[in-house]
């Protein structure tokens, strides 16, 4: 899938576009059944347009919530999808004060636009004026079909959201995050160097480079990654390890330990699946404390697995 960055990249599409518009964070279920709409067996082309950074933190800094997926993830996610570009537009003051007719414009002058595909509950443009009708209406004046997609809601009859997501996600309900995103909540990022504090007690591993407000608690996980299509067990620590620092405000770290594993990884991109919580993190009065509990929890890991 190729990245573009502005709606004039857009131009290098020959064929007629097929696009899907949201922010899509978690790319959930419901995320899924927009964007599945714009796959099509014929000759046009597939195109989201999504948004960085959220919205909400520019118009409502106070009120905007923890990402579910990075930019980078989401675009891994994305491409699982199928779809052929993924458009990146800033969001900003200016598109703040947009009126919708005037986004949608740019979008039909940047491209051979042939449909739209968004959620019935899609707002966009000052005031969040812009609605399905409005793209119905526009559409029909300057030439492309719209696609409203009704919310999909779980078994139980409750709409899929990533607010749900979210709120599943800091209650450690892996669960239930894992019904409403059709998979397991993950973290997709690169192997960065550490202390080796872990290999020096025969626990090597993989430190991940990850964003600040994840949403899900603290804590040990039994894992699974996917490193370049292959897949491993392991066990992770989520937190700010406590028994190495004293400062609670250290930035998070993502550390797993990969069973039956032993290769250099530094700088290869790495998706972390949390399949199964299995306790707090917390702090140990001596290495050799914390080593035996590692033990036990590579143990429990293995048993979730097994």
């Amino acid at each position: 899938m190729l990245r573009l960055n502005s709606f004039s990249e857009l131009n290098k599409i020959e064929n007629p576009v097929n696009l899907a518009i949201g922010f899509f964070d978690g790319v959930h279920v419901g995320h899924q059944a927009v964007i599945n709409n714009i796959i099509c067996p014929d000759e046009n082309s597939s195109v989201v347009l999504t948004f960085d950074p959220h919205p909400l933190s520019v118009l409502s800094p106070s009120q905007s919530p923890p990402i579910i997926t990075a930019l980078g993830h989401k675009q891994s996610l994305i491409e699982e999808l199928g779809v052929e570009y993924l458009l990146v537009i800033e969001f900003d003051e200016n598109r703040v004060n947009q009126r919708a007719e005037e986004f949608v414009g740019e979008i039909v002058n940047s491209c051979k636009l042939k449909s739209v595909s968004v959620g019935n509950e899609f707002k966009f443009g000052y005031e969040r004026k812009g609605d399905v009708s409005l793209l119905t209406e526009l559409g029909k004046d300057l030439g492309f079909k719209v696609n409203g997609i009704d919310r999909v809601c779980d078994e139980g009859g409750d709409v899929i959201s990533s607010t749900r997501v979210r709120e599943a996600l800091k209650s450690g309900n892996l669960k239930d995050a894992k019904s409403l995103l059709g998979r397991e909540f993950s973290i997709l990022g690169p192997v960065t160097k550490g202390n080796e504090i872990g290999r020096k007690m025969s626990f090597p591993t993989a430190n991940i480079d990850i964003i600040e407000s994840l949403p899900i608690p603290h804590g040990v996980y039994a894992v699974l990654a996917d490193l370049g299509g292959e897949s491993f067990q392991g066990v992770s620590n989520l937190g700010v390890r406590p028994t190495f620092t004293d400062s609670n405000d250290f930035k998070p770290k993502l550390e797993v330990h990969l069973f039956n594993f032993d290769r250099m990884i530094y700088g290869e991109n790495i998706e972390v699946s949390f399949v199964s919580y299995l306790r707090e993190e917390k702090k140990f009065n001596s290495v050799d404390e914390l080593k035996t509990q590692i033990s036990v929890d590579a143990i429990e890991a293995k048993r979730i697995f097994s």
